[in-house]
């Protein structure tokens, strides 16, 4: 990143000291060398050394003055110009008051509200074309998320691009809910459907569908798959759909027909076997009918338990035929529509994404983000303060994804103080019940993943959540990205970087309700982000490793 013109100006007018210090200092040494009187030569040195602070205040004061109303209200515009052009900000931006600038300010201004005129026109033309597409678009989520087996759509790596709320509600978990671009095997024991993906693959038949029974990693229910390939792939090749349902009550009926059946077949053979063996003792007429009915009924129970050995396997409903459960019922939760949210999530530009092996090469909007904050009960971790509150949000392929968040109170073990809690509004009453703080941490651990953290303010927040990695045998190695350097790195140190300070930079509205709060707090941040990595992309500020150059967060490097 280039440096900012207060710095290059600066740079100008040392070099312009330099320079009159260098010829002072020449014409002193030849003055010193054509003249041998002592006299004169002290008189020659206080006069160049008087000179010379004179032109070093002189420079000084003419740098003070060109910078106060020259560079720094250059910079104050070109920021403003620079969010409005790249940060989609529509208010009015505010004029310095710059008349050395002459008519500088004003045409940058009118510059300025001819672009929002412009941004609006379009806008409103796109939205009168799209408005179709959006009513069609919205039709077919809603039909999707009414489907009643759960739909997902994966790359070829198995990374989630769709899900719809059955998904959400038969794959996720307080700790892991369902996320984009997250492994389908957080979700799901990877053999069978690893097995059926890769016959698919080899098959090379685009129609093919697979059936298959897969389990959840902590087991006690099992599920029904059909997998194939998905036809319009952006180049994924080994991208799939899946269908899923809970078919653990089904096997749990079945199990518990088959026990049936054979109980009575095992209870019931004996008892007609005795019945035509004392038939066969008597010779009587009477007996001789018994023991006629007695063979039709043998007859009949062998041709039963032949149908019903037949059964146990092609009876069971495929893709499960020959699985055999224990008497024990299994747990069944198959949602029910009408308590389920009606959404779908996805992002298909995740099939065409590339795939990094290093970090540092990757794009910034190729990479996941989590963004979150804390609230504490002070702000001295190493001195016994703890988490009260934590939250976060996902970005992926630089949107911010709506539904996928972390938010809970924490017990922090300790009293939380009076001041504390007039910042942040959470009391002891209300973490009474909240989990501990390790476990919190232990869930925000899985939560991350493998994601870049963003936080404001970075090395605080992460104080608190480094200082219990030992105790939980975790790692938070995760790159560290912190708003409040690429705020310095962007609008120059000169400027205030608080959180709300930057909000208002950048015309973004946070409901005072909201703030010190960890959800609100977690998502002003993540719309922060997106700005400010939109202005570092008009800069120049493209790849993680050129981020990583000019952004240092946390108490470790970034990786």
């Amino acid at each position: 990143m280039r440096s900012g013109p207060r710095k290059r100006i600066l740079a100008f007018f040392a070099a312009i000291t330099a320079g009159s210090l260098t010829v002072l200092a020449v014409g002193l040494w030849f003055g010193y060398h054509r003249n041998t009187e002592p006299q004169v030569l002290g008189a020659l040195l206080r006069t160049g050394i008087a000179t010379g602070f004179g032109l070093i205040g002189l420079l000084v004061g003419a740098w003070l003055l060109f910078d106060k109303h020259v560079a720094r209200p250059v910079e104050q515009i070109a920021a403003a110009m620079r969010v409005r052009a790249h940060a989609d900000v529509t208010e009015r931006m505010e004029i310095p008051e710059t008349p050395h600038l002459g008519d500088l300010s004003t045409a940058a201004a009118a510059a300025a509200a001819t672009l929002d005129r412009a941004r609006n026109n379009l806008a409103e033309t796109v939205a009168r074309e799209t408005s179709r597409l959006l009513a069609d678009k919205g039709k077919l989520e809603q039909m999707l998320s009414d489907v009643p087996p759960a739909v997902l759509l994966c790359t070829g790596r198995h990374h989630l691009v769709f899900y719809n709320s059955v998904a959400q509600h038969l794959l996720g978990s307080p700790d892991i809910p369902v996320c984009l671009d997250r492994s389908l095997f957080d979700y799901l024991d990877d053999g069978a459907i690893r097995h059926a993906h890769r016959r698919l693959l080899e098959a090379a038949m685009p129609d093919a569908i697979i059936e298959f029974v897969c389990s959840l990693p902590t087991g006690g229910r099992r599920l029904a798959g059909r997998i194939r390939l998905a036809g319009d792939n952006d180049g994924d090749v080994g991208a799939y759909v899946m269908t899923l349902r809970d078919v653990t009550a089904e096997i749990t009926a079945f199990a518990r027909r088959d026990i049936l059946l054979n109980d009575i077949f095992v209870v019931i053979r004996p008892v007609v076997a005795a019945l035509k063996s004392a038939a066969e003792t008597s010779r009587d007429g009477a007996a001789l009918r018994l023991d006629h009915d007695f063979a039709g009924l043998d007859r009949t129970m062998q041709e039963l338990e032949h149908r019903f050995e037949a059964c146990q396997t092609a009876g069971w409903p495929s893709p499960f035929a020959g699985i055999r459960e224990s008497e024990t019922p299994l747990q069944s939760l198959e949602p029910s529509a009408a308590k389920l949210p009606r959404t779908v999530t996805y992002d298909f530009d995740l099939l065409s994404r590339a795939s990094y092996d290093k970090l540092a090469d990757a794009l910034l909007d190729d990479l996941t983000y989590v963004v979150f904050d804390t609230e504490t009960t002070g702000l001295l971790p190493e001195q016994g303060d703890e988490l009260v509150q934590i939250a976060a949000v996902r970005i992926v392929n630089g949107r911010i994804v709506q539904g996928e968040t972390f938010e809970t109170l924490v017990n922090p073990g300790r009293p939380i103080p009076a001041a504390a809690s007039a910042i942040h509004r959470v009391t002891d009453t209300m973490v009474t019940g909240a989990p501990s703080v390790l476990d919190v941490v232990e869930r925000f651990h899985r939560f991350v993943g493998n994601a870049v953290l963003v936080a404001h303010n970075a090395p605080f927040d992460m104080a608190f959540l480094y200082r219990h990695e030992n105790a939980l045998g975790i790692q938070f190695d995760n790159p560290v990205l912190d708003t409040g350097h690429l705020s310095i790195m962007i609008f120059g140190p000169q400027e205030s970087h608080t959180l709300d300070a930057i909000t208002r930079r950048l015309s973004m509205h946070l409901p005072e309700a909201l703030r010190h709060t960890a959800m609100g707090d977690a998502a002003a941040t993540a719309e922060v982000f997106v700005k400010l990595k939109s202005i570092l992309a008009a800069r120049g500020i493209r790849r993680f490793s050129e981020l990583k150059k000019i952004s240092r967060a946390g108490k470790r490097p970034l990786a």
